[in-house]
């Protein structure tokens, strides 16, 4: 067995990096397997580094500035424990190497977090204190030379969580930063003999927010290894990080309420709860004004929100879970009998991706509708329909009435809350209910196994839902988290005995012209409990298209989005649930409108009508016109973002013909480029 699948456990290896991405063995890898970094011990070598989840394309050395250093080994285990580093016996002067650059470092860093001190406004000794057991540590990166550097990164973007970063890198380069101002990636020159600098998580909270921790990633090199330290300078263990009380006043209040250092998650205010009991009985005339209000702040506060004394049956929730978890303790063999694939996207599944990734989780899809139907293709101009039918275990015998049972309240509910959400808008109860005349709402069981490296997956990455409403129950071991508007932070959802949650989905936020806004949220694993969530997805017919509503748009807040056919968004959307696909999947976001742009519609819709016929045509032609790197205008079919390749084709032409630019940094002369038109269609060219 091979190391790195002793190391792992029982981790599927469709969750482990391609080894095509991983870095490759070195005589340092080989020699280094006696002090590789552990659980127990995380200082060392250690070759498969994740940063949000994705393995990093490099390999690490850490150890502590302070041998031995004092920390709690994690959140669950609060006491100290003695970290010792771990030292090679070869090089033999590593150690000694190590230990007086880390001495040095340490002197800079104190330097640094006075003179930062001091602009804030405070004394330069106050925050010394902070640091007196510190947890400091070094890093020694080392990345080979990549042979695919489009496709990984050397570490992912992410921001630093300890007080301040010192870091020496080598005259290869390749860390980038994101510019505040304007969000692009900036490249960070190597300076000979410098240090590069940067605000960590802990300082943006003693500062309030004045000082802002920022993002940055490391590329890769096709070609050169690429060698940097970064110093992690990280207060004691026992120091609660919150907002300095110098830097707080009435106008500028606290922002944060602080952990220890060890803690993962802020402290903040939970999702609200909301009892909608006196809207079950009453009719929509007469529903209380509170509780309209309730749904409005919650909708524009949070898109998030629990519900109480809702009407369902609390025995029809049990049985289905109780059902779910017969089945999903069923031999693999069993349940791989009604496994859905792409002709028919209900069952048994085990390998759901969300955002390209894979989740930790096995999962039942059923619709409520039986059948249900929706585009056969995401191809706009095929009209064709196919019926998806749900697919039955027969064992355990009751659960196909179970969850027939249970479907049917969760409509009843739905149609509640959205009557509740129109009036939140300002609209008549019943605004919304005819975009569902035939709904192809689905719902989904999911069971979370145990995760052995919680910290390595994710049970659902981060996303939005395409729907118009979720409504989710889920068991006592809880495990989602939403991210908050105003902050950005990650916060979880305590779970509510017999209490449904409610999230808007993007269908909802492009009616309300982004009055309400679907809301990021994840879901993380348990390494030792398993977990059962049911989400109910409402979704509207397939052919609704889904556009913000006339009654909300107005000169002042004109239209933010196209329409897009919500059966057309459903089938390309389902396209990432079989396979990993190389860009990211369809989002609300591609229908933002631009408005009171003064373009003639007619010469949009002739241009629009001549692509189609041009990319209708054969390869051959279309090549003929091919761009290269002599001239970068004309036709092309293998267009990359973000060093992903784009599934698309494209063809690009100049406004002004001729057009002098340089074609490249090393070549700053001007040169003429002239635009590349196909011969088979002359109208293409003369659109205007």
């Amino acid at each position: 067995m091979r190391q790195d699948q002793q190391m792992l456990g029982e981790v599927d290896s469709a969750f482990i990096q391609p080894v095509e991405h991983r870095p490759k063995p070195t005589i340092i890898e080989a020699d280094a397997v006696p002090v590789s970094r552990g659980e127990e011990n995380p200082m060392g070598y250690y070759d498969s580094e994740h940063t949000k989840n994705v393995r990093d394309w490099k390999q690490v050395f850490d150890f502590t500035a302070k041998d031995p250093t004092f920390a709690p080994v994690s959140p669950d285990q609060p006491e100290p424990k003695q970290l010792l580093n771990h030292w090679p016996d070869s090089p033999s002067e590593l150690r000694e190497a190590a230990q007086e650059y880390a001495r040095e470092v340490e002197k800079l860093a104190f330097k640094l977090v006075g003179l930062i001190a001091l602009s804030l406004g405070v004394e330069a000794s106050r925050l010394e204190g902070f640091f007196e057991d510190h947890l400091s540590f070094v890093r020694l990166n080392h990345y080979p030379p990549c042979p695919s550097p489009h496709l990984v990164l050397g570490v992912t973007r992410h921001k630093d969580a300890g007080a301040l970063t010192v870091l020496a890198q080598d005259d290869v380069g390749g860390l980038q930063v994101r510019r505040k101002s304007d969000g692009e990636w900036v490249c960070v020159k190597p300076t000979p003999g410098a240090f590069i600098i940067n605000i960590g998580d802990v300082i943006q909270v003693w500062s309030n927010d004045e000082y802002e921790s920022v993002e940055h990633r490391v590329r890769v090199n096709s070609e050169k290894e690429r060698l940097s330290i970064p110093f992690f300078f990280n207060p004691s263990h026992y120091v609660m990080v919150k907002p300095l009380e110098e830097l707080v006043d009435e106008q500028n209040h606290a922002k944060y309420k602080g952990p220890n250092l060890t803690s993962s998650i802020i402290e903040a205010k939970e999702i609200p709860v909301i009892d909608i009991s006196s809207a079950l009985n009453n009719c929509s005339n007469s529903i209380d004004d509170d509780l309209i209000r309730e749904i409005k702040e919650a909708c524009n506060k949070w898109g998030f929100f629990q519900v109480v004394n809702h009407g369902v049956p609390s025995e029809k929730r049990e049985k289905v879970e109780s059902a779910a978890r017969q089945f999903f303790a069923l031999p693999l063999e069993e349940k791989k009998r009604v496994r859905r694939d792409e002709e028919n996207p209900l069952g048994y599944y085990d390998s759901e991706h969300t955002k390209n990734v894979r989740d930790w989780k096995e999962i039942f899809d059923f619709t409520v509708e039986e059948p249900t139907l929706v585009p056969a293709s995401c191809e706009v101009g095929d009209d064709e329909l196919r019926e998806l039918r749900n697919q039955w275990p027969d064992f355990p015998p009751d659960f196909r009435v179970a969850c027939e049972e249970y479907a049917r309240e969760m409509v009843k509910l739905s149609f509640k809350l959205l009557e509740l959400i129109a009036l939140s808008l300002g609209l008549p109860a019943d605004r919304l209910n005819g975009s569902f005349k035939d709904h192809t709402s689905f719902v989904r069981i999911n069971y979370y196994q145990p995760c052995p490296f919680p910290e390595l997956a994710l049970g659902v990455g981060p996303h939005k839902d395409s729907s118009a409403l979720t409504v989710l129950a889920q068991d006592d071991v809880g495990g989602l988290e939403v991210k908050q508007k105003r902050d950005g932070q990650w916060i979880p959802v305590k779970p509510i005995p017999d209490a449904y949650i409610i999230n808007v989905g993007d269908v909802i936020q492009v009616w309300s012209n982004d009055e309400y806004e679907s809301v990021e949220h994840r879901v993380k694993v348990n390494s030792e409990k398993d977990r059962l969530s049911i989400p109910f997805f409402f979704d509207p017919s397939h052919y609704v298209v889904v556009k913000p509503l006339e009654e909300l748009i107005d000169k002042e807040n004109p239209t933010k989005y196209r329409g897009y056919n919500y059966g057309k968004f459903y089938t390309t959307r389902r396209l990432s649930d079989f396979k990993k696909l190389n860009v990211e999947n369809i989002q609300i976001q591609h229908f933002r409108a631009v408005i009171n742009h003064e373009v003639p519609l007619e010469k949009l819709e002739k241009l629009e009508q001549a692509a189609r016929e041009f990319f209708a045509s054969p390869m051959e032609e279309k090549r003929k016109v091919s761009r290269g790197e002599e001239n970068p205008f004309g036709y092309y079919d293998s267009e990359h973002t973000k060093n992903a390749r784009d599934w698309k084709q494209v063809f690009d032409f100049t406004a002004k013909d001729p057009t002098f630019a340089p074609v490249s940094p090393d070549q700053p002369e001007p040169k003429q480029l002239l635009n590349r038109w196909p011969d088979s269609l002359s109208e293409l060219r003369v659109i205007e």
